[in-house]
């Protein structure tokens, strides 16, 4: 592991060049400039999204991390009769056709699946009813996803808020939570957050009692990941959810949760020693304080009530002034 000066841990230094030479940014806009049409995505019954990418698709994908890699193969290993060999069984011909000697199988989340085809319009999603293949408009692949996840519209839209900020999002159930966000590609970088998507309307709220935000945060600090709380609010009410133009209306409140550790967190002032007083009383009964070290506002005000009348002066950096006590800044 290799730790750049904003602390973030590359899995090595090479990987930190690698990163800074192809930047996220520039691997979405691949995707959206050099794909002139879109991939078929096809959606199966039991919920699974599986994108067939040829070879050069597959980089693009690959390194913009969108999906998981089931295995290479190739169109004569895909089954064109019966899709018996595929999630999901529906008992009728598949969609899979001989586009390229060489493919690639992705299996995407529902958030990803959702992302590639209604905002970078990468991938066209279709499936297999009586009337043979069937592309699905937006608005019913929406229904689908409505149907498929408690909360879509919230956790989607925590989803593409992260990834239009150049974030790398995944899974995160391995950590208990709902995403994990990278600076750039899981192979290169350690994860920066661990990510809970909060609901304003949830019936029963998630993080709300302080044994809840402890033990996450104990989780997260044990794997050195950061807890990133998503608030997903909305200025409607109730929020029509039937077309995917609702995600308009929703707004993304981001709270980051640390642990407060006194010994990191201390001002450099207050780690200081104790401040050095020298009284001197020759001149009767009036005094002057002279303050060889740092001292608040609150420490000298005390010591004027221990020694009314007296003159402050303080001799930091070696500069001896006299000053009343409203003039001496921290």
């Amino acid at each position: 592991m290799w730790c750049d000066a904003e602390g973030t841990r590359w899995k090595g230094e090479n990987a930190a060049k690698a990163a800074i030479a192809e930047p996220v940014s520039a691997l979405y806009n691949k995707l959206m400039q050099e794909w002139d049409q879109p991939m078929e995505a096809l959606l199966f019954q039991t919920g699974a999204i599986l994108h067939v990418a040829s070879l050069e698709q597959s980089h693009v994908l690959e390194r913009a991390c969108f999906g998981v890699p089931l295995f290479p193969t190739t169109s004569d290993a895909i089954p064109l009769g019966d899709s018996e060999g595929l999630p999901g069984s529906i008992g009728t011909s598949t969609f899979l056709e001989r586009k390229s000697s060489e493919v690639q199988l992705f299996q995407l989340m529902l958030e990803e699946a959702f992302y590639l085809s209604y905002h970078m319009r990468c991938i066209q999603i279709c499936r297999q009813s009586t009337k043979g293949r069937e592309y699905m408009t937006h608005e019913q692949f929406w229904e689908f996803l409505l149907k498929s996840k408690r909360r879509f519209p919230q956790h989607y839209k925590a989803y593409s808020h992260m990834r239009s900020n150049n974030w790398v999002v995944r899974a995160g159930i391995q950590y208990g939570a709902d995403f994990m966000a990278y600076r750039h590609h899981p192979a290169l970088v350690h994860s920066d957050y661990a990510v809970l998507v909060m609901a304003e309307e949830e019936e029963k709220p998630r993080m709300n009692t302080w044994t809840e935000v402890h033990a996450m945060n104990r989780l997260c600090g044990s794997v050195a990941k950061t807890l990133l709380l998503l608030h997903i609010v909305t200025n409607q009410q109730p929020m029509d959810t039937t077309s995917p133009t609702c995600l308009e209306n929703y707004c993304v409140q981001a709270v980051e949760y640390q642990r407060w550790l006194p010994e990191k967190h201390r001002e450099e002032n207050l780690t200081t020693k104790e401040p050095v007083v020298h009284v001197d009383a020759s001149n009767g009964a009036s005094s002057t304080l002279s303050i060889l070290e740092p001292m608040s506002n609150l420490a000298l005000n005390v010591l004027q009530e221990h020694y009314p009348g007296s003159e402050v002066s303080s001799d930091i950096d070696k500069q001896e002034s006299t000053a009343s006590t409203d003039e001496i800044c921290e």
